[in-house]
Formats: structure tokens, C-alpha cells, sequence
């Protein structure tokens, strides 16, 4: 049956299954309350949803002092990659990226127009049915694989009343170089529904 598959998908296959079994003996049922999503390293499996996933890196951003991670994550049923950040103020909080947008699917024109949003702190961002109001912007530095060089970009934040969804976009560049905007809806994922499999690379345990 492989043979009839693309090269791409070929591909794909193999890395999932390469994944799986990667993966090493999985915490027992009984004790995985023990563990959450602030004991996961790289190389960790984890479940939520009703998908698994291994941590394939961790990534860090900075705003005014304060950091916090983003979890890359590869799933082990479909071979998609997807994005995880949690903090922990007074209690964790995780954040599911759902889905990558443009300004049009946002309803928005451009960067000019998200430039007089941020001037006026005052503004809309909607996504089918959704309303998206404009809730804060800043500076953020971006440390990939929590290296010591960062990177500095700017990001915008529109969240969803009376839920904690936001989209957010991240503006890099400058005038000089150009501007490139990643747009992301993120939603919030209940900490307890994250199953630990494995806490870190070749450990179950």
C-alpha cells in the first residue's frame, strides 16, 4: 500500500510512525495525576483531545521580565504540528493554537489599520461569527528552542468576550526590512484535561 502513496505523505507516515515508536514506556494510568503540563521537557508525549503528542522543542517569549514557555508539538495521529504556551500566575493556564489566519479572514486591511487600532486602543478583529475586541499590544522578544539570542517582535492581541479565546498577531521586521504578520487564533485548554504519557525524553517516570 506504501507504494502507492506520494513521496510527501510517504514521508509523513514514516516520521509518525518513527514517533510512536520513539515513545517509551508510558506513565502508569494510576499515576499520572502526579504529573501536568509544568513537568513536561522536551521530548515528552502528552494527550489531550484525544490526540497524542510528542514535545519536539520549547520555545520561550519575554514581555517586560516576565517569561513563558510555548510547547512545539509533533501529533502523533495525523503528523501536524501544533503549538502549546502555558504561564502560571495565580494558577496554570494553557492556550491551544487553533488555527493560522490572515487579515482578511480577521477582517482587518492591513497593517495600517492594525497600527490605528494600537494608536486608538480601540478595535475589532472577527472571525466568522466571532467578535474579537482589541485588548492589548506590546513588545515581546522571542527565544526559539530557549536559546540565549532573541528576537524582538511586536504583538497585538484581540480577545473574545465572555470566553478565553484571543487572536493574536505578531508583527516582525521593520521599515527597513519589511513587515511580515503571523496571525494565530488560540484558545484556552482546561490544564487538567492534559494527560502527562512520558515527562521527558526516555523517562516515564
Amino acid at each position: 500500500m506504501s507504494t502507492l502513496l506520494d513521496p510527501g505523505r510517504r514521508k509523513r507516515y514514516d516520521e509518525q510512525f518513527a514517533a510512536i515508536r520513539q515513545m517509551p514506556e508510558p506513565i502508569p494510568l494510576g499515576d499520572r495525576h502526579k504529573y501536568s503540563i509544568e513537568d513536561v521537557k522536551n521530548g515528552a508525549y502528552i494527550r489531550f483531545e484525544g490526540k497524542s503528542y510528542r514535545v519536539e522543542s520549547t520555545n520561550v517569549y519575554e514581555r517586560s521580565g516576565y517569561r513563558w514557555p510555548e510547547l512545539v508539538l509533533y501529533c502523533l495521529h495525523d503528523g501536524e504540528t501544533r503549538y502549546t504556551e502555558w504561564e502560571k500566575e495565580d494558577g496554570v493556564s494553557v492556550y491551544v493554537s487553533r488555527e493560522k489566519l490572515s487579515f482578511a479572514q480577521v477582517g482587518l486591511k492591513g497593517k495600517e489599520e492594525l497600527w490605528e487600532i494600537s494608536e486608538d486602543e480601540e478595535g475589532v478583529a472577527r472571525h466568522g461569527e466571532r467578535v474579537f475586541r482589541y485588548h492589548e499590544d506590546s513588545a515581546v522578544t522571542f527565544y526559539r528552542n530557549d536559546g540565549e539570542q532573541g528576537v524582538p517582535f511586536h504583538q497585538y492581541l484581540f480577545a473574545e468576550e465572555g470566553s478565553k479565546a484571543f487572536i493574536g498577531i505578531e508583527e516582525w521586521g521593520d521599515e527597513d526590512d519589511g513587515y511580515e504578520h503571523n496571525v494565530t487564533l488560540s484558545e484556552y485548554l482546561d490544564p487538567s484535561a492534559i494527560e502527562v504519557l512520558v515527562a521527558e525524553d526516555g523517562k516515564s517516570a
